[in-house]
């Protein structure tokens, strides 16, 4: 008896995540949806707030490789660990 009571309170529990967390997953979902997806690199370079965020998201990723290098130096992280992360940040 007490083995089913426990399935029970699982099962609720698990229909109350799906429950709560559906609304905030299927927001996510509709805000990517609704990413234009027509904008070309033109258009950037043509508005100066985009220009500027694209030279500061250069500088940022800049700074992230040399803090890469940095740890691949100190031995912190491998060659192949190094060559991961920076293959994602240029990816």
């Amino acid at each position: 008896m007490l083995y089913y009571l426990v399935i029970g309170i699982c099962i609720l529990l698990l229909v109350a995540v799906i429950y709560i967390s559906a609304k905030p997953i299927s927001m996510g979902i509709e805000a990517r949806r609704n990413i234009p997806k027509d904008i070309s690199k033109d258009d950037y370079e043509n508005e100066n707030e985009f220009s500027d965020n694209d030279n500061f998201i250069q500088k940022n990723l800049s700074d992230e490789i040399t803090r890469l290098n940095n740890l691949k130096n100190q031995g912190v992280i491998t060659e192949d660990e190094y060559k991961k992360a920076k293959e994602k940040l240029l990816g």
